[in-house]
């Protein structure tokens, strides 16, 4: 590392403490007073302590470019500091639009595609700003069964909460999908809670122009009036915020026994939940819900049932196991079918380098080639071993030691 990249990423540092500082400000206010509307954000949009940290969170490995053909690493090359204070400007004098964007099609795992859309350098950073000044408010009035695109949450959390929730004997379960939630989010719903929070007119105009660029179909030229940017930087936190009146509404419509303890327990991973209890679990509720939102259930993916018959969530699957009395029962967390298959393929497409190219070289070529395959195999099964530390994850191990074996077998 350069004395200039070492001084930058010095002041970068220094910057992010006092972009901490000022969201900690935040959230401590939205906690403390619920109603208060927040009408003096840009003075601290317009900081470079949040302006240089948004930058600083920006993926710097991502090849994709917008329209603009720029990419991170690219900008940081030809001269931050300028671009960074030409953003502001246009921010402050009122200047700034959003630019177009670029769309390529993502293929899914079903077979079918979906549309992402790529930001232009100057549209990441505003978002990556406004992003960090709405969190710490959003985040005061968020509700804990939300785990999803959160800060200090993640799925792996997301699965002890469920797994509380089952060994307390919640063995009842609807799980539920929200179709197309990012494309069907309508705009004049979220803007007129997102109102109820936010009073700055810059902050409002920014999001609203963001919406309309990014809406479902603008691909083709259309603005639909709904959907949310797959690809933005600030969507996940506008669909977590969306989606809290989920949360608030499991809530507020009274699903509590006569001595006031909740009876159905919510846990929410972005657009995925799943709801547990010790009674059978009707799912028109939810609907009901989701159509006040101007969302509905993906009836493919929602169902519900008894844990004893097993339900995945989140990358993890869930089973009560009764005992062979059949007096008691504990609950299994396994990884899935599919995170298992996932990691065996990345396995199986790891190179070999060519045997005849080892060779030539000798044997202490070959070594340092066999030493390379195994590496690069550890890279992939490390993160997995990792991440289902927590879970009954020996039936998947074994398969992925099977895989292992046979491919340093094939490589020898």
């Amino acid at each position: 590392m350069t004395g200039n990249q070492e001084l930058f990423t010095e002041v970068l540092d220094i910057q992010n403490q006092s972009q901490a500082e000022i969201q900690l400000k935040l959230y401590n206010k939205a906690k403390k007073k619920p109603e208060k509307r927040f009408k003096k954000l840009k003075k601290l949009l317009l900081k470079d302590e949040i302006l240089y940290a948004a930058w600083k969170s920006l993926n710097r490995n991502t090849k994709g470019a917008g329209v603009d053909f720029l990419t991170v690493r690219q900008m940081e090359a030809s001269g931050l500091g300028n671009f960074i204070w030409g953003v502001k400007e246009e921010l402050e004098d009122g200047r700034y639009t959003a630019d177009t964007v670029k769309w390529v099609e993502i293929p899914k795992q079903n077979g079918d595609t979906k549309q992402l859309g790529i930001l232009t350098i100057k549209d990441k950073l505003v978002q990556g700003a406004v992003k960090l000044i709405l969190e710490p408010i959003f985040e005061a009035d968020f509700e804990n069964c939300s785990y999803g695109y959160r800060a200090y949450r993640s799925a792996k959390l997301a699965s002890l909460e469920v797994y509380k929730w089952l060994e307390a004997g919640n063995t009842h379960y609807l799980k539920g999908d929200i179709e197309g939630c990012f494309d069907n989010i309508p705009h004049d719903k979220l803007m007129e809670i997102l109102k109820t929070r936010i009073g700055d007119e810059l902050i409002l105009s920014l999001v609203e122009s963001w919406l309309k660029k990014g809406s479902f179909g603008s691909g083709s030229g259309k603005n639909s009036n709904k959907g949310l940017l797959q690809g933005g930087i600030i969507s996940p936190l506008l669909v977590n915020f969306y989606l809290d009146q989920f949360d608030n509404h499991w809530t507020e419509i009274g699903l509590k026994n006569v001595e006031g303890d909740s009876i159905e327990h919510l846990v929410r991973f972005s657009d995925d939940f799943v709801v547990l209890s010790k009674e059978w679990i009707e799912p028109e509720r939810a609907e009901t819900i989701m159509a006040e939102l101007g969302l509905e259930l993906n009836r493919e993916k929602t169902y519900v049932g008894a844990a004893a018959n097993g339900f995945e969530f989140v990358g993890f699957y869930f089973q009560e196991i009764r005992d062979e009395n059949g007096v008691g029962s504990r609950i299994k967390v396994l990884p899935t079918d599919g995170s298992i298959e996932k990691v065996i393929e990345s396995i199986e497409s790891v190179d070999i380098e060519d045997k005849g190219k080892n060779n030539r070289f000798g044997s202490e070529n070959k070594y340092q080639a066999l030493d390379n395959v195994i590496k690069k195999i550890y890279r992939v099964v490390d993160p997995w071993v990792e991440y289902y530390r927590h879970t009954d994850y020996a039936a998947g191990i074994e398969r992925i030691e099977q895989c292992f074996n046979e491919k340093i077998q094939d490589f020898i």
